[in-house]
């Protein structure tokens, strides 16, 4: 008797969720509004943005060098050394710049596997060339590093990049 009360409550349970549900797609498809359990309410901005332009504040820069640890020295007696303006000035190289790669002339087309060694060798197009390899082997200065499911880890030019399976 017990299991049974138990089942009729389950049925009943079952019926409600379902009637929920079907109460709320029968209002969605409707162009009537469902009633709103949650009221939304306008949160108030976290930062006031402050518009400096119009500022009258100016910055008071006329102090002492907090660095400059002479005690007998003030801030403008300190002259530059005759040794410093003697020495060659460094001229500073600009960063050599490294050559763009073309990534979109790299194209990996697919794989062969070779069920005798259980090797996998991958088609790349490299600007043009086809090749076969397998991993740690080069062609056309691509060097093949790591063989994944659908895509290869290559290294050209100093540079590595996964290449997805065109």
């Amino acid at each position: 008797m017990k299991n049974k009360a138990l089942t009729y409550l389950l049925i009943i349970c079952v019926a409600a969720v379902w009637g929920v549900i079907f109460y709320r797609v029968y209002a969605g498809l409707s162009d009537e509004e469902l009633p709103s359990l949650k009221t939304s309410t306008v949160k108030s901005a976290y930062f006031n943005e402050i518009n400096h332009l119009h500022d009258t504040v100016t910055l008071n820069l006329n102090y002492p060098d907090p660095f400059f640890t002479s005690s007998s020295d003030t801030y403008q007696e300190k002259k530059v050394s005759e040794d410093v303006l003697r020495s060659p000035a460094v001229v500073k190289t600009p960063p050599v710049q490294k050559p763009v790669i073309n990534w979109a002339a790299i194209q990996y087309t697919g794989y062969i596997n070779n069920p005798a060694n259980k090797q996998k060798l991958a088609m790349l197009n490299i600007q043009g060339k086809e090749a076969l390899l397998a991993e740690g082997q080069s062609a056309n200065g691509l060097k093949l590093i790591k063989h994944l499911g659908d895509s290869v880890r290559v290294q050209f030019q100093g540079e590595t990049k996964y290449i997805r399976i065109k």
